[in-house]
């Protein structure tokens, strides 16, 4: 399995799928100045950020680099139709060149990770902000853009873990590649293709109508309770004698109430809340289904092997490993974020293999010994120390990527005074 092609395709969706994020506020931009024809404006950007993200990888000079993405911007500037577009296609292309010299000077990161489902909530807050706005053709534009990035969300997930789990089997002959590839392709496209029906229909539906008979039954049957404790204090009617008689001349009879706006703008805030819930319901009930019948087809297909092969399942669920949340997760900023200290000793290990220029690099089958002992070759040391110091770096290193328990801040302390 070509490992390479899964690593491109990925990152090419997950380019794609934040230029739908982004291109949903450029779009509302652009509807709110009345400038329609999105989708066909949509192929300035998006076929200068696909041309980003080759000459990134293919172009090995820094000044090579910047001067063509120069050219790109200046052709994207003058290829757009208006100034509004020239002005924010230019400035989204320059922060493209911005975080792809970023990418370019960062070491390649061989574990590929999918978008936030989280940016989802911006089309919502777009969605309630043209309750406002009342653009016209904005609400459908930005359900076709949801729509495509939920698309690409569950296509990349499902290379993700297709190709992490196959790069860990390559090595067992026995496990039929082709067979599986094929079904598992059969089954994200019949997964989708229900998906999209399932979307698009409910379109279709009154939820709006729905939501509103949910909300007045309520408030019919507060009324009813309501009714009854009023009823109990006015149980005892006066006389006839006692009661007074009151003429029309004696009412004040008022103008009718009118429905608050902030009643109406919770209301629409409502509908959408609920149309989106019911939504994400199907779609997880959908893929349960198609789970289970996933299950089911590999049970058949591991009792009909003719040789006696374990089959390991892409969902076998696997012991997490307990965190100590107090010691291990120290909450920073930016590059920082949310790491524990056995990412932090696993990444100076790499920073330290790596900075090593006195001889070239080990071989792809060092064990972590060997490249311990390759880390302390530029410091001279005696043989004995040498070898002492790599074996306490090995466990450290070993005990931070194998082991259940984290490692705590005394392990990474004690783990860079010996690499420094």
């Amino acid at each position: 399995m070509n490992n390479r092609i899964y690593h491109v395709t990925i990152d090419i969706l997950n380019h794609i799928m934040s230029f739908i994020v982004v291109y949903a506020i450029m779009g509302t931009v652009l509807l709110f100045f009345q400038i329609s024809n999105l989708w066909i404006l949509a192929l300035i950007p998006l076929t200068g950020l696909l041309l980003s993200y080759i000459i990134r990888n293919q172009l090995k000079h820094i000044w090579s680099f910047l001067l063509i993405h120069l050219f790109l911007i200046i052709a994207v500037f003058l290829l757009s139709p208006s100034l509004l577009t020239k002005i924010l296609f230019s400035v989204y292309m320059l922060f493209v060149t911005i975080y792809g010299l970023a990418q370019r000077l960062k070491d390649e990161n061989l574990r590929r990770k999918n978008s936030s489902p989280s940016l989802l909530f911006l089309f919502l807050l777009l969605i309630v902000l043209n309750t406002q706005l009342q653009l016209i053709y904005l609400n459908t534009f930005l359900f076709q853009m949801t729509l495509l990035f939920i698309v690409f969300y569950f296509i990349n997930s499902y290379l993700i873990n297709f190709e992490q789990y196959f790069s860990l089997q390559q090595e067992t002959s026995n496990v039929p590649f082709r067979q599986i590839k094929a079904a598992n392709h059969t089954f994200i496209i019949f997964f989708l293709g229900i998906t999209l029906v399932c979307m698009v229909s409910f379109t279709k539906l009154p939820v709006g109508r729905f939501v509103s008979l949910l909300i007045n039954g309520g408030l019919s049957f507060l009324r009813w309770i309501f009714s009854f404790i009023r009823s109990s204090d006015n149980n005892v009617l006066p006389l006839d004698e006692e009661r007074p008689n009151y003429t029309m001349d004696d009412y004040d009879f008022e103008e009718p109430l009118t429905t608050s706006p902030l009643m109406e703008y919770i209301q629409k805030i409502l509908t959408v809340i609920l149309a989106i819930l019911t939504v994400a319901a199907l779609i997880a009930l959908l893929s349960y289904a198609v789970y289970k019948l996933y299950q089911a087809f590999y049970q058949d297909k591991r009792n009909l092997l003719r040789d006696n092969t374990e089959f390991l399942s892409p969902f076998d669920k696997r012991e997490k490993l307990k965190r100590n949340v107090l010691h291990t997760r120290k909450r920073n900023s930016f590059l920082h974020w949310n790491q524990t200290y056995s990412d932090k000793i696993r990444k100076a290990f790499y920073k330290a293999v790596l900075s090593n220029k006195t001889s070239s690099l080990p071989d792809i089958s060092a064990t972590p010994l060997e490249l311990s002992e390759y880390i302390l070759s530029v410091k001279n040391l005696e043989k004995d120390v040498l070898k002492n110091n790599a074996e306490v770096i090995t466990y450290y290193y070993e005990k931070a990527r194998y082991a259940k328990e984290e490692c705590n801040k005394e392990d990474l302390l004690e783990f860079k005074k010996l690499i420094h």
